[in-house]
């Protein structure tokens, strides 16, 4: 595997060219209609990236093609195009080759990477939220070797264009032992909208409310009846690493409009560029961002050399990173004055309000930060000996 830093240009630029014909061509017509394209999946994977990013061999697949992904689309400014393709490539995907143990399962993960299956994930709930553990959504055995799985789910990207989702829900055993967190995937046609959201920004990922309502064969069950919160955490935490990547792009975008129009903008005799306190501002953006794109390109290369991943080290990342990602398009925006407030003279507000969403995506600041908490004690890296000499 190449840590992305060294990947070859010839390499780089092929994976720039499929990716920004796909994007030019489905993303604009995708932010109009706020539905996400599913065209532009089956075009990357014609190309062979789902593939590429899923071999058989090794079982992690190769996660710093699945980061450049990520990267390289939110670099074009679309942040819903690469949500949408990361709850493919990353979250669902990471699910089904490490749980799926059926043919079913096998054929679901095959229809994933040829691009024919759009699937989605569904976890948070009306009330719950973040709180997976309060999750009511139920999986009740019906005695014949069938389940039936009732609920509702509040934020489900793709929830109007996936052909099945992997839900999260309880399973009911009897009154003596506590419901057991488990995952089931569900057809789409056992999903029924209560409402479709009109979300701030990410226009091309549709999300909506949906209520659940299916009976299913055991064989429908992801992993094991009470492997729910292993299966959540492990897509989770995919999910979260190419959210981190997207900011990445993301934010270099940003910083590139922001520098360009910054060298050509002249304000009291000069460019913006010369005036010390604003190319100061940019720099100390420039170099926080670089450190965000070296740490997550980091974990991705302990994940594909099989050294592991520490979930709160990438919860940290995330948190960090997300906050960060909203000074940089908040700072890029004031460089541009009145006009990055305008819609239709730069594309600076629409990055504002989509890169708020990874503050809230995959697990807000809060539940990050208390992954991170959770590991403050117990660990070697943070000795519990130190004395003040």
């Amino acid at each position: 595997m190449k840590y992305a830093g060294i990947v070859g240009d010839a390499e780089r630029a092929r994976l720039d060219k499929i990716i920004g014909a796909a994007v030019d061509r489905y993303g604009a017509e995708a932010e109009r209609l706020g539905i996400f394209p599913h065209g532009l999946v089956k075009e990357l994977a014609a190309e062979g990236l789902f593939r590429q990013r899923w071999p058989q061999e090794p079982a992690a697949g190769d996660p710093i093609l699945g980061l450049l992904i990520a990267e390289r689309v939110a670099n074009r400014g679309m942040f819903g195009i690469a949500v949408g393709l990361s709850l493919q490539l990353e979250t669902c995907a990471s699910a089904l080759r490490r749980f799926g143990n059926t043919a079913e399962h096998e054929r679901l993960l095959n229809g994933l990477l040829d691009g024919d299956t759009i699937c989605a994930f569904g976890a948070s709930e009306p009330v719950g939220g973040s709180d997976l553990l309060g999750i009511e959504t139920r999986i009740t055995p019906l005695g014949d070797g069938r389940i039936r799985v009732t609920g509702e789910k509040k934020y489900l990207s793709l929830g109007e264009v996936c052909d099945v989702a992997i839900i999260l829900g309880k399973y009911v055993v009897d009154g003596s032992q506590a419901p057991l967190l488990t995952t089931v995937i569900v057809p789409s046609s056992a999903l029924t909208t209560v409402k479709r959201h009109n979300k701030t920004g990410t226009s091309c990922l549709d999300t909506s409310w949906v209520r659940v309502d299916a009976e299913l064969g055991a064989g429908a069950i992801l992993g094991r009846v009470g492997g729910g919160l292993a299966v959540a955490s492990w897509a989770l935490m995919h999910e979260r690493l190419s959210i981190v990547a997207q900011l990445v792009g993301g934010c270099k975008y940003a910083l590139g409009l922001a520098v360009s129009h910054a060298r050509q903008r002249k304000q009291f005799g000069t460019t913006l560029i010369n005036h010390q306190a604003l190319r100061l501002r940019l720099a100390e953006l420039a170099a926080q961002v670089t450190m965000a794109e070296l740490a997550v390109y980091g974990v991705g290369e302990r994940l594909a050399t099989g050294n592991g991943c520490n979930a709160r080290d990438v919860a940290g990342l995330k948190v960090t990173t997300a906050r960060l990602g909203e000074r940089v398009m908040s700072e890029c925006m004031h460089i541009f004055g009145g006009s990055g407030y305008l819609e239709d003279e730069t594309p600076m507000s629409r990055l504002w309000r989509d890169a708020r969403l990874a503050r809230l995506g995959g697990g807000s600041d809060e539940m990050m930060l208390e992954m991170v908490a959770g590991g403050l004690q117990g660990e070697d890296r943070y000795s519990t000996d130190v004395r003040m000499s």
